[in-house]
């Protein structure tokens, strides 16, 4: 029931002794706006228009083959935010409720769709129904790394505003594995998730360094050939979240995400330069992070 919300918000914070949110200044919205104090105007204005047309006449965003997804359009609609694209988030909300409707999205889509009918639907229904859902599949990871399915549900249940969903998944991480093998982004994930509940991150952001080309960027693996903007970004925001000392590789981040860009977008990495939605983004979180 709904009726629970508000008191399972509190239930938490006694239990944990933590408010189980992102503080303001640490969630995505407010690091991107910050990305953009780093532009200047003509820049700002390209990135707009290049958000604008990554639109499908559908209303959400396309992917890299050119179709509207609700993966793609979760990342658009986060940057329109930033940019305050108010006939973007009118154009898209329509789609959003269509294509839940039509397709019950499954997986990491299913979570996708509760934070954007979160943060864009009038409809309690379908957020109630969607954000049950992903509660019921709680113990199933929507992706086949564990700990990031945990991260993917952390944001899931902190835009739906299930506090009894970020309990059990506070109360799942001694569970989690943090073997050798792990790529940065799930380190990264991982460190964010460990920051939220409370526990130690030290171990984790050593390990994160490990994967820093000396020149700006980081590996997914450290076997790597290059560094890509998506382990850039998401390693520099779990340390900005984790208050780390950034000043040392500022400029060469800031050289190596400058490099990416093309057009009004953010590529992944210089053997894949074409820009697309995800990675203007990442392209934005990178930024905000250093900011």
């Amino acid at each position: 029931m709904r009726l629970l919300v508000r008191p399972s918000a509190n239930i938490f914070r006694i239990v944990t002794g933590r408010r189980p949110v992102i503080p303001g200044q640490l969630s995505p919205e407010a690091v991107l706006k910050r990305a953009l104090g780093m532009l200047d105007v003509d820049a700002c204005d390209d990135l707009k228009n290049y958000v604008a047309g990554r639109i499908h006449p559908s209303g959400g965003f396309k992917d890299r083959a050119g179709n509207p997804d609700l993966y793609y359009t979760l990342f658009g609609i986060f940057l329109a935010e930033a940019l305050e694209q108010h006939d973007v988030l009118n154009t898209t909300r329509q789609y959003i409720e269509n294509e839940i409707r039509r397709h019950e999205p499954e997986g990491v889509h299913l979570h996708c769709a509760s934070i954007l009918a979160s943060k864009l639907s009038d409809d309690k229904m379908l957020k109630r129904d969607l954000r049950k859902k992903i509660r019921t599949n709680l113990y199933s990871s929507p992706v086949k790394q564990q700990a990031y399915g945990k991260f993917v549900n952390l944001l899931a249940f902190y835009y739906s505003g299930d506090y009894i969903g970020l309990f059990k998944t506070g109360s799942q991480m001694k569970n989690l594995s943090g073997n050798e093998t792990l790529p940065s982004t799930v380190i990264a994930a991982l460190t964010v998730l460990h920051h939220t509940f409370g526990r130690k991150t030290a171990d984790l952001i050593i390990r994160l360094q490990d994967f820093y080309d000396n020149r700006g960027g980081f590996r997914a693996v450290k076997s790597a050939p290059v560094p890509d903007l998506l382990s850039t970004a998401v390693t520099l925001f779990a340390f900005y979240f984790t208050g780390q000392d950034m000043r040392s590789v500022k400029p060469d981040c800031l050289d190596f995400i400058d490099s990416l860009y093309h057009e009004g977008g953010f590529g992944a990495s210089i053997l894949d330069p074409e820009p697309d939605i995800e990675y203007t983004f990442y392209g934005m979180l990178a930024l905000g992070s250093l900011a």
